[in-house]
């Protein structure tokens, strides 16, 4: 296979005069090549190509047509106000290679054109009151030649005219130097000559100085040079932006004055597309919107110019200075650190543990106006406390967090910015942000602290009962929760469990016999071990499924015939396992009710006292509403002996030492102590007891013996006081009062009813002993109350008094009271 091997070479830039002859070679590409047999085609298929022959097997290009610069660059292959470079491209061919070849080639350009004036001959009218310094703006020549090749500058030839110098600068002006006289000189000639480099170009100037029109125009505001005004972007179309007024003091037409653009004015061709010079008014019109971002300013050169035979024109220049106004909206450019991600332009998502001052998000704001217009500013609009805007420079802002977020508290913030610049109106506009926050797992599970996990339940339950439904609940999102049981013991742990549906299940039966309550934790775990543990409490409900029973079926006790109604004989107590169980205890037979009086309690005690040597047998059934049981009593009658001093017993505190107390039994019997209060009690066999003289209180039990039997006092009280009355004489003393009493309201209760009783014989004319013989064996007494009178009756026939008094009245036990209802007018029932 051959090789063939392809390059691009650029040669060096080869210079062509435009005054170069057809068949002038311009380069020999063999030159540059290794030798081979070459065959060259040209590449470039512009017009280029057809002024220049290329020789297609030695390589030579030679110039097929003039090369004329200005031809050239009219036809745009070459640029005319700069280096005219054309670009020639060949490919080179041979057996092993192929080769483009670049070949650029300047055209230089050559003094080939001459200069010329548009007219032979230009014609200027001038007043013959021209001011003195009055430059008049010269026809201007014309040359296609590239400096240094064309116009250079301009003079007058063979200038005789003191009257009037050249100001050689571009374009040429002509400045009067003296005052003109048409009367000396009507007309003045000039030839004005343009010079280039090989040979200038002449036109002539006839000015004619006229003597009707001596009066140019004079601008109002001629003091003013260039007069300048500013103009606003936004003035809309067809407004009049200012008014150009020149005066002339000629009469007729020679006052009559036209307002036009100067040439140099028209030739730029963006002030007559804008603007709009009224030739009568002077007013200029706005005939397109302006623009301050595109164009700043324009002046415009204005000529005034009478309408006399031989006008005359003055001039000024009008500065336009374009008042930026406010016609651009701020624009923002939204950017965020590469870990922040933002959606939209408007949803930031972050992560819920992102430091405080972490950087989220960034603002480039910019405005096409200028000055306050375009200084643009951007604000939060209110005050909030998780994010802070600071600006880093005067177009870009950054928001950074303010404070440690919690997605379980709030998972997504919104804030909102305005955008505004400082122009005048202000434009604005609000962007509002969502700031999102992304999970972490960094909650720990909680269970709902309504729901109650303390469970009362009835024992015997079944097995694999399903007790509760385990729910727990985790703030952080997709996060899954595993359930663990905690035991005590391992008793626990075989009695519960969890089912795959997180249920609660009780695996045997419960028996409160056995524990009445369970306690064990539940844990809630999530995927990275933050982990909740609650207590579970289960109570038992006590059912009645066990049966109640006596220790013993049958049992005897054994009384003294002394022991008074109401003796303890002693006590019984069934037993049930069940807690709520409430046993009842019932005699039988029933007539033992009369001798045997038998508590709730299981207590039980004498009705009366009994005969020496009498037994009885009775049963005590004990029921608690589902099971029964009964045991057996014989009661034995016996001649134990009874401590007669009663319990608690106060004896009076004497000065002796020691006290001497003498006890009483119901036989003789020998006395011993036992379980004192103090060592300071002594008790001799004969019933004495010897203590010290202290007040206070000593308790004991006291052993009575017989020959034949015992007893045993439990817990004998003896008080030792200053002063012992016993109850006996407290009622006494009571009986006494009471009577006292009685005593006095029945001296007073009759002393009224005798003052009664004798107003009424008077008013029914009756003798005492009728009313006496009437009444009989009763006696009235009045009380003061209108509604109850008190009486106490007395019955000849009887020695007993009853006696019957108002409640409120405190009267003896073995007194009654009667209240017998009166009438009001006690006089009127007896009549």
């Amino acid at each position: 296979s051959t090789i063939i091997y392809a390059r691009y070479i650029r040669l060096p830039t080869v210079n062509s005069s435009e005054f170069a002859p057809i068949g002038t070679p311009i380069t020999q590409f063999l030159d540059v090549l290794p030798a081979s047999n070459w065959e060259f085609t040209f590449l470039t298929q512009t017009l280029i190509k057809s002024y220049f022959l290329l020789d297609n097997l030695k390589g030579t290009i030679t110039i097929k047509r003039r090369l004329d610069r200005e031809s050239l660059c009219q036809l745009n292959l070459c640029s005319c106000l700069a280096e005219c470079l054309i670009k020639l491209e060949i490919n080179a061919i041979s057996n092993t290679s192929t080769h483009i070849l670049s070949l650029p080639l300047s055209i230089i350009d050559e003094n080939d054109n001459h200069c010329y004036f548009s007219n032979e001959i230009f014609y200027i009218n001038l007043n013959e009151n021209i001011r003195i310094n009055t430059r008049i703006i010269l026809p201007v020549a014309y040359d296609p030649d590239l400096p240094p090749n064309n116009i250079h500058s301009y003079e007058f030839l063979n200038n005789n005219h003191s009257e009037f110098q050249l100001e050689n600068h571009l374009p040429p002006t002509m400045i009067v130097t003296k005052q003109l006289d048409r009367e000396l000189h009507d007309e003045y000639q000039f030839i004005l000559c343009a010079n280039e480099q090989t040979r200038p170009c002449c036109t002539k100037i006839i000015a004619k100085i006229t003597d009707v029109n001596d009066n140019t125009p004079k601008f109002e505001h001629e003091e003013q040079s260039p007069w300048r005004i500013n103009v606003s972007e936004s003035t809309p179309i067809n407004t009049q932006i200012v008014q150009i007024k020149a005066v002339d003091p000629d009469e007729g037409p020679n006052g009559e004055i036209r307002y036009s653009f100067s040439k140099w004015t028209l030739a730029d061709r963006t002030i007559s597309e804008i603007f709009q010079l009224n030739p009568e008014t002077g007013s200029i019109l706005l005939l397109k919107e302006l623009d301050y971002e595109k164009r700043t300013n324009y002046q415009l050169q204005i000529q005034a110019k009478d309408m006399g035979s031989n006008a005359l024109s003055s001039y000024t220049t009008l500065f336009i200075q374009i008042i930026d106004e406010n016609d651009c909206t701020p624009e923002i450019f939204i950017f965020s650190p590469p870990e922040i991600e933002v959606l939209g332009n408007s949803s930031i998502n972050i992560m819920e543990n992102i430091p405080v001052n972490t950087s989220i998000l960034y603002l480039t704001v910019s405005d096409c106006d200028s000055g306050e217009n375009g200084r643009v500013t951007v604000e939060l609009i209110s005050s909030y406390a998780f994010i802070r805007l600071q600006q880093i420079n005067n177009n870009t802002y950054m928001f950074s967090t303010n404070t440690l977020f919690d997605r379980e508290e709030k998972s997504s913030y919104s804030f909102s910015v305005i955008t505004y610049d400082h122009g005048q109106p202000s434009h604005s506009f609000v962007n509002t942000f969502r700031l999102d926050l992304m999970d972490i797992n960094d909650c720990s599970p909680y269970f709902d602290p309504l729901t109650n996990y303390t469970f009362v339940i009835d024992e015997n339950n079944q097995e694999n009962f399903v007790l509760k439904t385990i729910q727990a609940f985790d703030l952080d999102e997709n996060d899954r929760i595993s359930f663990k049981l905690g035991f005590s013991s391992e008793n626990e742990e075989n009695l519960f469990r969890l089912n795959d549906q997180n249920q609660l299940v009780i695996i045997k039966i419960l028996d409160y016999e056995v524990q009445s309550s369970y306690h064990f934790n539940l844990t809630a775990e999530d995927l990275v071990g933050h982990r909740t543990t609650i207590p579970i409490d289960i109570y038992l409900n006590d059912v009645n499924d066990n049966p109640v029973r006596f220790p013993t079926n049958f049992t005897q006790i054994a009384i003294s015939y002394h022991e008074p109604p109401g003796t303890f004989l002693g006590h019984v107590q069934a037993i049930d396992k069940d807690q709520n169980s409430q046993i009842a205890y019932n005699l039988r037979p029933k007539s033992m009710a009369n001798v045997i009086e038998l508590r709730p309690n299981g207590s039980f005690y004498t009705k009366r006292k009994f005969n020496r040597y009498e037994s009885y047998q009775f049963d005590i059934l004990a029921n608690d509403s589902l099971y029964s049981d009964a045991i057996r009593i014989e009661m034995l009658i016996d001649d134990r002996p009874v401590l007669k001093t009663p319990s608690p017993y106060c004896f009076p505190w004497q000065k002796s030492n020691p006290i001497r107390i003498q006890l009483e039994a119901s036989t003789n019997v020998s006395f011993s102590i036992q379980n004192s209060s103090s060592s300071d009690v002594i008790l001799l066999p004969n019933g004495i007891l010897l203590v010290k003289p202290w007040i206070r209180n000593y308790s004991m039990d006291i052993h009575l013996r017989t020959t034949n039997s015992s007893t045993i006092v439990k817990n004998f009280l003896l008080q030792i006081q200053p002063e012992c009355q016993t109850n006996e004489r407290n009622r006494v003393h009571l009986v006494i009062l009471i009577l006292c009493i009685i005593i006095i309201v029945i001296t007073v209760t009759t002393y009224r009813c005798l003052q009664r009783r004798r107003l009424l014989e008077k008013k029914i004319n009756l003798t005492p002993s009728s009313f006496s013989s009437s009444l009989n064996d009763t006696l009235f007494f009045s009380s003061s109350s209108p509604q109850f009178t008190a009486m106490t009756i007395v019955s000849s026939n009887s020695s007993s008094t009853h006696q019957q008094t108002n409640p409120s009245s405190s009267l003896s036990s073995s007194t009654s009271s009667t209240y017998i209802k009166m009438s009001r007018s006690f006089e009127e029932e007896m009549i």
